[in-house]
């Protein structure tokens, strides 16, 4: 199915403005939910919830809540409840930590799988094992299907674990594809699995390449630090952004054209549409820099040496805004 009508840059300006509405609210439910529930879930610790830990939860939640979930929603003519907008938090809270296990060498491979599997038999040794148990078992007694929710979640463990071979800069292109797309897409999953209302399979085909898209988005941003930190992906790895590039709209056309095939309101579609594009944009910005500011680097060992300006893209100039909302208008309208 084509579209019909384009959107035009009012409905796409509207849209957006709406979200960045939307932005400051969740800024003032979190604001106030966020710390009483930290403090109930620190209980009888002697450690405490660090500043860093903190805004990494809200980054998670706002993208759990504004551009995973309630687009999802507003996509199917439903609105998040109390206790649905409850579980996200909580998640927004476990997601973070969950990472850490890996990424500190909390627990072993082994343990971490044990532990997503047999939350009640894990006997934590620190505060975040402790909080983490806390919250997962919370999410299995309040989300409608345990059981699709620890499966999901499996999955992540899964793709998480996979994604350590981003260590090695003798990842295979194909394969670093499948590990880029597959965390991010199971992490969306295990949002989703939290809902009471689970999306159909329609849905789920859709939702792989915009998974995916928003991991590239994510590596395309985060080059600078991933460089530094000996993590290899698409874009500081093959850095070949032509090509690159013509994969990133290929996936733009196959999200377009599954979200066109859904049954549900045009408006509604394209809303949902500007709210997923809002972030692809800005990755597709971020390689246009990238494309540009590397032009010359024939090694990893080349990018490393470029400076933070050269490869962080700054959103906040204005001329930076308006080419991304008319770059948002482009993607929103791109078929193949």
């Amino acid at each position: 199915m084509q579209r019909k009508n384009k959107v035009g840059l009012l409905k796409t300006l509207r849209c957006l403005g709406t979200l960045r509405w939307q932005l400051k609210k969740q800024g003032q439910y979190i604001k106030q939910h966020l710390p009483p529930l930290l403090d109930t879930l620190a209980a009888g610790q002697q450690q405490q919830f660090s500043a860093g830990t903190i805004k990494r939860v809200t980054k998670y939640w706002e993208l759990s809540l504004l551009v995973i979930c309630n687009s999802l929603y507003k996509l199917n003519g439903k609105q998040l409840n109390a206790a649905e907008q409850h579980r996200i938090l909580l998640l927004s809270i476990f997601g973070p930590l969950y990472d850490d296990l890996f990424d500190d060498k909390i627990l072993s491979h082994e343990q971490i799988a044990a532990f997503t599997l047999e939350p009640a038999q894990h006997t934590p040794a620190s505060f975040e094992e402790y909080v983490l148990k806390e919250i997962y078992l919370q999410l299995l007694e309040l989300s409608p299907d345990s059981k699709k929710v620890k499966e999901h979640l499996y999955q992540v463990f899964l793709w998480q674990k996979e994604s350590l071979k981003q260590m090695s800069p003798d990842v295979g292109r194909e394969e670093l594809y499948e590990i880029t797309y597959k965390k991010s897409y199971y992490s969306i999953l295990l949002a989703y699995s939290i809902l009471d209302h689970y999306p159909n399979d329609a849905v789920l085909e859709m939702t792989y390449p915009m998974a995916g898209l928003l991991q590239l988005t994510n590596d395309a941003f985060d080059v600078y630090k991933d460089v530094h930190s000996g993590i290899y992906t698409i874009p500081n790895l093959y850095r070949n952004f032509d090509h690159l590039q013509q994969h990133f709209m290929n996936e733009v056309a196959l999200f377009n054209q599954r979200l066109m095939q859904l049954p549900f309101m045009q408006h509604a579609k394209d809303y949902y549409s500007i709210t997923i594009h809002a972030l692809h944009a800005m990755g597709w910005i971020a390689m246009e820099q990238l494309k540009e500011t590397t032009r010359d680097v024939n090694s990893v060992e080349e990018l490393t040496a470029l400076s933070r300006q050269a490869l962080v893209c700054d959103m906040d100039h204005f001329s930076q805004q308006v080419r991304w909302i008319r770059q948002v208008k482009y993607l929103v309208n791109h078929q193949a």
